[in-house]
Parts: structure tokens; C-alpha cells; sequence
């Protein structure tokens, strides 16, 4: 098995007690049935509690909450179970949390989700181009009916969109121009397997001067675009927190040439979290579209959140934690208001040529 991590993977430890936004909040916690097990099998006080907090809800064991918290958080903001017990007693959910894996066959690829505050800080604060880290095991790959030219095509072609998003030669809404034409147009190529021609138009993205050339072309298309579709699918969306109606509503024009180098990362965080599922189904530029929408609603919200890393990781609570939200987020990317006219009209040109 290979496993790809972010750089700054192993940099990441909990803050526990000191978060400013614990993870044992807001969120009813799934209990996996061998941590089930081991929840009840506890013995004194300590099990009591963890006894007393178990509901069953939808047909899943979960934590119920109190007050918009773990009941077994103490006053410092610590999880009994860790300090008593250690984390290998967690179920899968807390001890895994913040970290997204993905498998794809022989391949397990594993982010850490900016809904964390430390995790976004580690990955919005960082100057240098984000790289990623491959290790390898001698697990076997899990059984997958992935189609293996499907599966080249999107696994070179996400290598293309990140250099596209980490040529920092050009401003960042031409690099997610290029990244969002790029999807729209390998995905017909993938849907008549027409594979030799993507890998074709690969390599002309691969060169600097056909980059220029689509540049012109696409800078035509880019002016007078309407927030107002992204605003009112981000109201679409079931709120997982109070706070995120009324901040959807003030979603403001986003100025990427404010926050170019933290929305830069942002943006290969969402390329390395999304764009491989096209290998599953071939909807390449649902993945794109998502890419740039995500980057333009989290730029937008920056002022109302309070900081870019504010508006982050209201995002990725709210969108990324919910299968419901993320799947319904994604599907938009299929109607009119974010084809690729609709979605370039919102990348503002920040310079004529």
C-alpha cells in the first residue's frame, strides 16, 4: 500500500484543552461497534458516565450531547477517556479525527481537515509551496473495480492542476481559470474514453506558452459574475451551525489578490481532497468546479468569519462533514450557475495583457 500525507502531516498535535473550538462539540459523535464494546466494559465512575452518554440514533450508537458538548469533557476541555484510559481506547471517530483518508485501491491518501483550528493554521500560515509526503507498506491493495485508464488520466491530470495552482509567476484566479478549463474540458474526453486525447491536452497544459494562449482566450469570459448563485447554494445547504445562515448571507466579492499565497494552499487542499474521486465516476469537472467555487465562497466569507482561517474552517464544518452537503455542493457544479462561463464570470482578471 502507498500512503501520501501533506508536508506538514506529522507537525499536527491536538491542542486538547487549549482549542478555541474543541472537536468534542456541536457534532453528535459515532461510536463504532468494537468501541461500543469497550465503552461499556468499563468499570466505576468513568464507565457510569460513558454509559449514561450512549444514545442510539438513526440505528448508530453515538455521544449525546450537552449543551453543544461531549458530556465526559471535564472543565479543562479534556477527554476523561484519553487521560484515564489512552487514546487507543477512543472510538474510530475521535481517535482518526482530524484526519480525512481516502483509498483507492492501492493507494491511501490522508488529509488533515481544516475544520481543526491547528490544522488550518498549519496549513494556512505556511509560505512555501505545499508538497506531498509517500510512503510505502506491505498491506495489499483493497479490492476496487477502478477503471485503470480512467484512474491515469485523473492521477495526471491533478498532477497538472497542481502545478498549474503553484505557478505563483501568475495571479491565482488565472491559475484557477486554467484548473477549472481543464476539468471542463478533459471531461467529455473521459466520457467517449477518448484516453490518448487527454493525455494529449495534458501535455499542452504542460506547456507555458498554450497556458498563455487559453489565458487570452478565458480573460474574455471573466467579468460581471453574480455571487448570488454561490450564496444561495451555500443557503441550500442543512446548517450544521448557528452561525452559518447568517454568514452565508453577507458573502461578500471575494478579492483573491488580498490572500493569494493561504488561498493558493487552500486551493491544493481541496485538489488533493477531491479531484482523485473522479477516478470512481469520470465527473472531472464537478471536482473543478467545487476547486474554485470552494476557494471563491471561502475567500468571500473572510470578512464576516473574521479571518480567511475563520472562514476556512467554517467551510469545511459545514460542507466537508456532511456527506448530505458535500454531495449536494459537488452536484451543483452540474447546472448552469456554475458551468464554466457561469464559474469563470467570478475570476476577476487583475490585470490586462
Amino acid at each position: 500500500m502507498i500512503t501520501t500525507v501533506p508536508d506538514y502531516f506529522d507537525e499536527f498535535h491536538c491542542l486538547a484543552g487549549s482549542c478555541p473550538d474543541t472537536c468534542c462539540g456541536q457534532w453528535e459523535i459515532v461510536v463504532d461497534k468494537a468501541a461500543e464494546a469497550r465503552y461499556r466494559s468499563v468499570s466505576g465512575d468513568l464507565g457510569q458516565r460513558i454509559r449514561a452518554a450512549l444514545v442510539t440514533m438513526d440505528g448508530e450508537t453515538c455521544m449525546a450531547l450537552d449543551h453543544g458538548r461531549c458530556p465526559l469533557l471535564t472543565a479543562e476541555g479534556l477527554c476523561p477517556i484519553v487521560t484515564e484510559l489512552g487514546e487507543d481506547f477512543l472510538s474510530e471517530t475521535c481517535h482518526t479525527h482530524p484526519r480525512f483518508t481516502e483509498v483507492y485501491g492501492g493507494l491511501r491518501e490522508t488529509m488533515l481537515s481544516i475544520s481543526c483550528p491547528e490544522a488550518a493554521r498549519l496549513l494556512l500560515t505556511r509560505t512555501e509551496p505545499l508538497t506531498f509526503v509517500t510512503t510505502r507498506d506491505d498491506a495489499p491493495p483493497e479490492p476496487n473495480d477502478l477503471d485503470g485508464d480512467l484512474y491515469h488520466l485523473v492521477d495526471r491530470s491533478r498532477a497538472a492542476a497542481l502545478s498549474l495552482l503553484q505557478d505563483r509567476t501568475r495571479p491565482l484566479s488565472d491559475r484557477l481559470a486554467l484548473v477549472l478549463e481543464l476539468g471542463w474540458r478533459l471531461e467529455p474526453l473521459i466520457d467517449a474514453a477518448r484516453w490518448d486525447a487527454g493525455h494529449r491536452l495534458l501535455d499542452r497544459y504542460g506547456l507555458r506558452a498554450y497556458r498563455g494562449k487559453r489565458l487570452t482566450y478565458l480573460r474574455r469570459k471573466r467579468r460581471g459574475g453574480d455571487l448570488a448563485p454561490v450564496r444561495d447554494l451555500l443557503r441550500s445547504l442543512e446548517p450544521l451551525s448557528p452561525a452559518a445562515p447568517n454568514c452565508y448571507a453577507a458573502l461578500a466579492k471575494p478579492d483573491l489578490a488580498a490572500a493569494e499565497i493561504p488561498l493558493e494552499q487552500l486551493a491544493v487542499y481541496f485538489l488533493f481532497r477531491w479531484w482523485r474521486k473522479a477516478s470512481c465516476n469520470g465527473y472531472l469537472y464537478r471536482q473543478a468546479g467545487a476547486l474554485v467555487t470552494a476557494v471563491l465562497a471561502t475567500a468571500g466569507l473572510t470578512e464576516v468569519c473574521g479571518s480567511l482561517l475563520e472562514a476556512a474552517r467554517l467551510f469545511s464544518k459545514e460542507v466537508e462533514h456532511s456527506e448530505e452537503n458535500r454531495a449536494a455542493f459537488r452536484r451543483a457544479m452540474d447546472g448552469p450557475d456554475f458551468s464554466l462561463p457561469a464559474i469563470l464570470s467570478r475570476l476577476e482578471v487583475p490585470h490586462a495583457i
